[in-house]
């Protein structure tokens, strides 16, 4: 008998840098992941210095092009900020606690990580796994950026048509 499988979602990777926007689509397939369509275009000078977008319509031009260049119909992103925009830091918390009771912890205790004031950041976080010698704790990288770098990139996404993950 014939079956189909269902194509697994695409997502979409933007990387805005000095100089260019890059795209590429990304599937996942049973062994990995698949680049579907990439792209990239030049931007205008000084449409982003120093990391920070200071022109969100060129850039947002310069986005649609690219999408245009690879052919994706894809509209789920996964947007890149640069690392030196975010700061992380490795921090242990009770293995015991929920997603929800160490979501609500970190952001307790976040203002000892972090060197800005908690509502000028996007904040998140990942279990690592268990701490190394001790059951009862585990790693958790904490990744903050201040908000002006997440929305600046979410405001070019959002002008090309796209949705954020």
């Amino acid at each position: 008998m014939f079956q189909l499988k269902r194509k697994k979602a695409s997502l979409l990777g933007i990387d805005i840098s000095s100089t260019s926007v890059k795209v590429v689509e990304l599937s996942q397939t049973d062994t990995g992941y698949r680049v579907e369509s990439l792209a990239v275009e030049p931007l205008p000078a000084n449409a982003v210095t120093e990391k920070n977008i200071q022109d969100v319509e060129a850039v947002g031009e310069c986005l649609v092009k690219a999408l245009k260049k690879s052919g994706s119909r894809c509209k789920l992103t996964a947007l890149a900020v640069p690392g030196s925009s975010v700061i992380t830091k490795v921090i242990t918390m009770p293995a015991s606690l929920s997603d929800s009771e160490m979501e609500t912890q970190i952001e307790l205790e976040a203002d000892q990580y972090i060197p800005y004031p908690l509502e000028e950041i996007n904040l998140d976080f990942q279990v690592l796994g268990e701490t190394e010698g001790n059951p009862d704790t585990v790693d958790v990288l904490l990744a903050a950026s201040r908000s002006e770098n997440v929305e600046m990139r979410t405001a070019v996404a959002e002008m090309a048509g796209l949705t954020h993950y």
